[in-house]
């Protein structure tokens, strides 16, 4: 399912609260257990979806130079991080009295490590990705039930030349656009999705989105 830049905005900030809510002032981790699910249930998994969703669709849009390969290596840190703040915490649980200082000391340390990557990464996504992937997956809504029928072929396949990879518009109909189909498999076999939005009987509504 595709995420709307907006939906990515306010699970970052939700990821926000819930960082500060585990993390004491001085960075001591207010919860060991707690903090540690909240890395593998909630962190790690939007991390995953990201890359699936933002990074993959974005990529071809940007130059070689600024594309996403830093912001996968700041997932692969937080990753690495997580796992070894896991074996941390479970190394606390069975740890003497003498070693319970040490190892408190040292999840604090990675834990204010871990926190300040993953803001800076948060406010890098915000400021640099997250407007390009609005505006690649904000959708043309092209009506052609009163352009004259020899003119909306040609229109249609204008409006998709103009369409960056991984960009879409919905074509609004008053029949269903097989023949329309048909073409585009013909002239543009594997650099086009067809979804069908709305069937009839009046009105058919189709996303027709290029390839990255």
């Amino acid at each position: 399912m595709r995420l709307s830049a907006e939906a990515i905005r306010q699970h970052h900030r939700a990821l926000y609260d819930q960082l500060a809510a585990l993390l004491a002032e001085d960075g001591t981790v207010t919860d060991p257990d707690r903090f540690v699910r909240f890395l593998h249930q909630e962190l790690l998994p939007h991390a995953e979806e990201e890359e699936r969703e933002l990074y993959d669709r974005i990529a071809p849009s940007i130059p070689p130079g600024q594309r996403t390969l830093t912001m996968r290596l700041d997932h692969a840190a937080i990753r690495r991080s997580a796992e070894e703040l896991r074996a941390l915490v479970a190394r606390l649980a069975t740890a003497s009295t003498e070693e319970r200082q040490h190892l408190e000391q040292q999840l604090r340390r990675q834990a204010i490590e871990l926190a300040a990557i993953v803001r800076l990464h948060l406010d890098k996504e915000e400021q640099a990705y997250l407007p390009l992937y609005e505006q690649l997956t904000s959708e043309i809504e092209l009506d052609v039930r009163d352009v004259p029928p020899p003119q909306r072929h040609p229109l249609i396949f204008r409006t998709f030349e103009a369409l960056a990879p991984g960009q879409a518009f919905v074509l609004v109909n008053d029949h269903d656009p097989k023949p329309l189909f048909y073409q585009f498999q013909a002239e543009l076999a594997g650099q086009f999705t067809w979804d069908y939005l709305e069937r009839g009987p009046q009105v058919w509504r189709v996303r027709i989105g290029k390839v990255g």
